[in-house]
């Protein structure tokens, strides 16, 4: 190395040998090569003592990690005895609560950090169609375009995982929302959960904020039913059976049912007193199992699930739809689905006389084997021939329903076409308390049905005996486009048919054109759900329903001749 150039520093500069006596230039000087020469260099250039320097940020960095470490302490102990928090996993129905009631929040709104999501989440109290767009999507064509639809939804915000600070009932709070990851044979997954948390040794202010949330979704519940089914076995889950939240529709109204008054009284006010809180302390006190069973015993089609729902938005409860013959469901699996139920909710047991219960005596069952090549179909092993046997035994479905170790207050409705095919076992009382039959359409059944049908939506809405009916609106509507010679005989508007005019009828007119619909089908022949469809297929076109609806009676009714013989 060339020191020529730094002559001009000073005949005193080479000659002597100057070393830091700093501690800070003495460190630097044993971990960094030259540099002596170079804090020498920039001290006569500039001025300015490297070791001085270094000595500063020294001093700096260990003040603010000082501080760090101290701030940490200090907050540590703040938030362990000043403050108070809730937590909640992200699998509690009330964690999707908190969520959606934050979204509602001005926190949300003003924030700089936020979660979007285009799919509902199952845990929220939104329904599948809460975003609808009244707005017409239907292109020239006439055709109704769900892509174009869609894309008009805005997305759903949410805060972001971290810390928010929002403010209620002149209180600060903060919401933590974390999630932590989870190593397991199947893949990784992870758990989310969040913390609430506000000044003071106290968590009253946590759970009156949780309480408002609960009534806040209750409220914006109260016109919708959820409905939640068994999570399929599989690896995600991890070969665990456990309930998932389905859907969310609206309430189905009890005028929509076809049922007889005294039915409908007879079940409505019967759950109504079970489920009084006095009723309650009065079985306990006679040791009575607080527990009320159903069974909805009918055709297809007379609408047994259809009350079920309806009976779930009248009394504001969750249903729980279960199938006993869906595969793979063993009995370990309905005893950890049905200790996992609400305190108060409904349970369904749909179609429980084809669920193919085994017996004591029965031998058990065999499950079919997994096939080991790819497209092969499930092979059954040695299962004798006939309806595949259920893994459930009936032992095992009356130990769950009714069993020591059962919860109670739980509404229980069991549905069947075959009442005569149950056991005894099953349906003697304390399991089975009320029975409701269903039946085909009576007159009366199919008079209401036509006038829903072909009422006004403001009489949807009302009961079926309104003062006065508001005349069916018209729709603006379009008729398929005549072809012109060029064109293509495939163009889409030649596949619809002409969009008929919907028909304005009045209450006196629309009362009489259901009395003699009602007198052309013959009572006990069709179910409600079957003269529905007839009528959905003419929805708009209540005179053309009335005027086939001989033909149309007639075709059923040779149809169900000839399936008979």
């Amino acid at each position: 190395m060339d020191f020529s150039r730094l002559q001009h520093l000073g005949p005193d500069f080479l000659a002597s040998n100057v070393s830091a006596t700093s501690l800070p230039s003495s460190f630097l000087d044993s971990f960094v090569p030259g540099y002596g020469i170079l804090s020498q260099i920039i001290l006569r250039l500039f001025g300015i003592d490297i070791g001085l320097v270094a000595s500063g940020c020294v001093v700096i960095f260990g003040l603010s990690h000082a501080a760090s470490f101290l701030n940490s302490h200090v907050y540590s102990y703040f938030d362990r005895y000043f403050t108070s928090s809730i937590s909640i996993d992200g699998d509690d129905e009330l964690y999707g609560e908190v969520v959606g009631w934050v979204t509602q929040q001005r926190m949300t709104r003003i924030s700089r950090d936020l979660r979007a999501h285009t799919k509902p989440r199952n845990t929220h109290h939104d329904s599948d169609d809460d975003n609808d767009d009244d707005n017409d999507m239907s292109g020239d064509d006439g055709i109704f375009n769900y892509g174009r639809w869609a894309s008009n939804v805005p997305p759903r915000y949410e805060p972001n995982y971290g810390l928010d600070r929002f403010v209620y009932d002149g209180r600060t709070f903060t919401l933590s929302r974390d999630r932590k990851d989870k190593k397991n044979w199947w893949g990784d997954q992870y758990d989310e959960f969040m913390t609430i948390r506000c000044i003071g040794r106290s968590t009253q202010p946590i759970k009156d904020l949780l309480l408002h949330v609960k009534q806040w979704t209750l409220k914006n519940e109260n016109k919708t039913t959820s409905i939640y089914r068994p999570l399929p076995k599989n690896e995600n889950s991890g070969g665990e059976t456990r309930w998932e939240r389905q859907s969310n529709r609206a309430s189905r109204p009890m005028r929509t049912v076809s049922l007889g008054r005294d039915e409908k009284k007879l079940i409505v006010s019967d759950i109504n007193e079970y489920l009084q809180p006095e009723t309650r302390r009065w079985y306990d006190a006679r040791g009575i199992p607080y527990r009320r069973g159903y069974l909805f015993h009918g055709p297809p089609g007379t609408g047994k699930t259809s009350l079920s729902f309806a009976l779930a938005g009248i009394f504001g409860l969750h249903i729980y739809c279960i199938s006993l013959s869906e595969v793979g469901l063993t009995e370990a699996d309905l005893n950890m689905l049905f200790t996992e139920l609400p305190r108060r909710c409904i349970v369904l047991l749909e179609d429980i006389d084809s669920a193919g219960l085994r017996r004591d005596d029965d031998p058990p069952p065999i499950e079919p084997t997994t096939p080991t090549t790819p497209g092969s179909a499930k092979t059954p092993g040695n299962e004798p021939p006939g309806p595949r046997k259920s893994l459930i035994s009936l032992a095992g479905l009356l130990n769950v329903i009714d069993g020591v170790a059962s919860h109670e207050g739980r509404v229980l409705i069991m549905t069947t076409n075959h009442p005569e095919n149950l056991d005894d076992a099953l349906t003697r009382p304390g399991r089975v308390d009320v029975r409701i039959p269903f039946s085909l359409a009576t007159h009366t059944q199919i008079k209401d049905i036509f006038m829903r049908m072909y009422g006004t939506d403001d009489d949807a809405q009302k009961s079926s005996d309104a003062d006065q009916t508001k005349p069916l609106s018209k729709p603006k509507t379009k008729g398929a486009s005549s072809l012109d010679d060029d064109e293509d005989e495939d163009d889409i508007e030649d596949l619809l048919f002409e969009k008929p005019v919907t028909q304005t009828l009045d209450k006196v007119t629309l009362k009489q054109m259901a009395q003699d619909f009602a007198d052309k089908l013959p009572e006990g022949r069709f179910s409600p759900a079957t003269i529905q469809g007839y009528l959905l297929t003419r929805k708009r076109e209540p005179q053309r329903a009335l005027s086939e609806a001989c033909k149309w009676r007639d075709e059923q009714l040779k149809a169900m001749e000839e399936k008979r013989k």
